[in-house]
């Protein structure tokens, strides 16, 4: 089957890692920041209209030294082993990088990711469709609606920026639940 991967919080540990960033940008405080729950995706509706400019300014630098997950490396190394096809889908464009296909492989590479494709647009469901995927596993809730309403498979992965949403699909907490949900699904 073909499985397509977000990156951010989901094989990534973004929200944390951009904490410090955001702090800089914003002139704001870190423990405060911590306490509001707020990161890059999570910026407060006064802060929005600088969120296209905070994104040239740090995410071509700092996107590749970005902290993978636990066990992201070898449960996606598993997958493939077990025969299956990972596409790395992310809603990475040019409003927030200067070139993202560059900086995100670089990231992939540091990270030590394994993958068949790697696609770059906010229309994750038509990229699924157009590469046929069984399944999507995501942090973003919209992202794993819009992959069901288009027949697609969705696991949501917990992160830090959806922890209080209530989904009726799968969702797991880590990599080594992911990849037993991937593993065991008798999709193709």
């Amino acid at each position: 089957m073909t499985i397509a991967i977000d990156i951010d919080d989901t094989l990534t540990d973004s929200f944390s890692y951009f904490i410090p960033f955001v702090a800089e940008y914003f002139g704001a405080n870190c423990e405060e920041l911590r306490k509001k729950n707020i990161s890059y995706s999570t910026l407060p509706p006064e802060w929005k209209a600088k969120e296209n400019a905070f994104g040239m300014a740090y995410y071509d630098k700092v996107v590749p030294m970005t902290p993978f997950k636990k066990g992201a490396k070898e449960a996606v190394q598993a997958l493939r082993a077990a025969g299956h096809r990972v596409v790395i889908i992310t809603a990475r464009t040019t409003d927030f990088y200067t070139d993202p296909y560059k900086t995100t492989a670089e990231e992939l590479q540091n990270g030590g990711i394994e993958y068949d494709k790697l696609i770059c647009t906010v229309d994750k469901s038509a990229a699924c469709l157009a590469e046929r995927v069984s399944v999507l596993i995501d942090d973003m809730p919209k992202n794993c609606e819009a992959a069901l309403s288009c027949g697609v498979g969705a696991i949501l992965f917990r992160s830090p920026g959806n922890r209080e949403v209530s989904v009726d699909f799968p969702v797991v907490e880590n990599w080594e639940e992911a990849k037993a949900r991937l593993l065991s699904r008798g999709e193709s």
